[in-house]
């Protein structure tokens, strides 16, 4: 006599919500939108049939309520406009973005300036306090200018 294997189905954790990341707002949504059949179309492009005064869609053939299509139209549009201040705001917050970086290159570029005159003038004043130590201006180190300034 073989023995079935016993079952353990009660534990045995379903893994499906993990990797849905929105599954637990999916769950707390009071009014879920249908999903869409196969062969679900969208009546995109449209016929207007003045003869018999209805609307229908050029792909399905479908008639279709002209205030529903005309409301579709309307929250495209709205989406659309929403879209474009949206990222008319995201432009205006990337120039500002621009201009206090070119301030902030400026500004860079003033400190590099400014560095590179006092160690010009540092320099110069090196070379002279070595000149008047007696020390070639070639071989002027760190090393040897304390030297002789320790001297």
């Amino acid at each position: 006599m073989i023995d079935e294997p016993k079952d353990d189905s009660e534990n045995v954790l379903a893994f499906t919500k993990r990797f849905d990341t929105n599954a637990d707002i999916r769950d707390r949504l009071n009014v879920v939108k249908a999903a869409k059949e196969p062969g679900y179309c969208r009546h995109a492009r449209t016929v207007i049939d003045d003869h018999r005064r209805v609307l229908a869609c050029r792909h399905c053939d479908k008639v279709i309520d002209p205030f529903d299509w005309v409301m579709s139209i309307a929250n495209k549009e709205a989406r659309i406009d929403w879209e474009l201040s949206d990222l008319r705001r995201e432009v205006i917050e990337h120039r500002k973005g621009l201009e206090s970086l070119k301030r902030e290159e400026l500004n860079t570029r003033n400190r590099i300036k400014n560095a590179e005159a006092k160690l010009a003038k540092i320099s110069m004043e090196i070379a002279n306090k070595s000149i008047a130590a007696g020390i070639p201006v070639a071989a002027v180190t760190r090393e040897t200018y304390t030297d002789a300034e320790n001297s």
